[in-house]
């Protein structure tokens, strides 16, 4: 961390304001596009439809079992190698085997499984990734939650980060990645410390929880506890640039979440501009808990807004 950089940051968050943006915010756009190969087929209609070629995407590589954990990360960095995009990977911590534990893997039991994901990342062509480990901590719905050992999850974290950056070529970005709210603690309490954090992440939704307007949840997901204003001013604390590795408007099964909101759009888009920003990636995608997808026209005001920001030549 450069201490101009640091200073800066202080300063900036203590006067009200907020650093100049690191990363033009169309040139750092990416977005979910689904699964491996399934997302890189859609490379071509983003393309067409944003009318420029986006500039990176989000991968996830599968939690099942520690052996699909590698074969994953082979499978999925070799269908994006073709496109030319640069790539955030969300690593899991742990599978969903119900034996690995986070104890273990601050004793180093699991980091064999972190040096093969890094080895093919290298030789698959993304020795430079940004790589997003344990993403979502702070919440409930993933294995590695932290709130159930959190002094082992920050010596975990760090094992992994130094088993990764061990392998020859590697030049990976690591991504501290809470997602936006509460959740089983305050995140902070398992920050991994500045050597081991490149990028601090959130993720966040246009979802709430109680019926509100367009204006009221942007209030919300800006002064929320852990929102927009804590990860902006945690961030220039620590004098690491923010990321958006998962943003996006849509509506959940249960109806909840602002659906086609041009206004969320427009506010989401200027934080980041705004921002001392390293990526972003819109959720383009369809998923079993939240349908973001903006690009196919069920959302045209929301899409309107989005393409009149961030689309290419018309």
């Amino acid at each position: 961390m450069g201490l101009k950089h640091f200073l800066a940051g202080v300063l900036l968050c203590a006067s009200g304001g907020f650093a100049a943006a690191a990363t033009d915010m169309a040139s750092s756009l990416g977005f979910y596009l689904g699964p491996g190969c399934n997302g890189t087929a859609r490379v071509p209609l983003t393309e067409k439809w944003l009318g420029r070629r986006p500039a990176r995407a989000i991968d996830f590589f599968s939690n099942e079992s520690w052996a699909q954990l590698v074969s994953a990360a082979n499978r999925g960095s070799r269908c994006w190698q073709a496109t030319g995009l640069q790539m955030t990977f969300s690593v899991p911590m742990l599978p969903k085997d119900g034996s690995s534990t986070l104890a273990e893997g601050a004793q180093g039991a699991y980091n064999e499984h972190f040096v093969k994901v890094a080895q093919t990342l290298v030789q698959n062509g993304y020795a430079d990734a940004v790589v997003r480990i344990g993403w979502e901590f702070n919440h409930s719905w993933f294995p590695w939650r932290a709130a159930q050992n959190p002094e082992a999850w920050v010596t975990y974290w760090r094992q992994i980060v130094t088993a990764m950056r061990s392998v020859p070529g590697a030049q990976f970005r690591f991504d501290w990645c809470p997602a936006w709210g509460k959740g089983e603690l305050d995140p902070e309490d398992v920050y991994p410390g500045d050597e081991y954090v490149d990028i601090i992440g959130l993720d966040i939704y246009n979802v709430s929880w109680n019926p509100r307007n367009a204006q009221d949840r942007w209030t919300l997901k800006r002064t929320y506890t852990n929102g927009l204003e804590w990860h902006r001013k945690f961030a220039a604390s620590r004098g690491k640039p923010v990321s958006f590795p998962e943003w996006g408007t849509g509506k959940r099964p249960d109806g909840r979440g602002g659906g086609d909101d041009p206004y969320y759009i427009q506010k989401m888009t200027d934080w980041i501009q705004n921002s001392n920003l390293a990526y972003h990636n819109y959720w383009d995608y369809g998923a079993r808990d939240f349908n973001g997808t903006i690009s196919n026209g069920n959302m045209p005001n929301s899409e309107g807004e989005f393409l009149r920001i961030l689309g290419g030549a018309k």
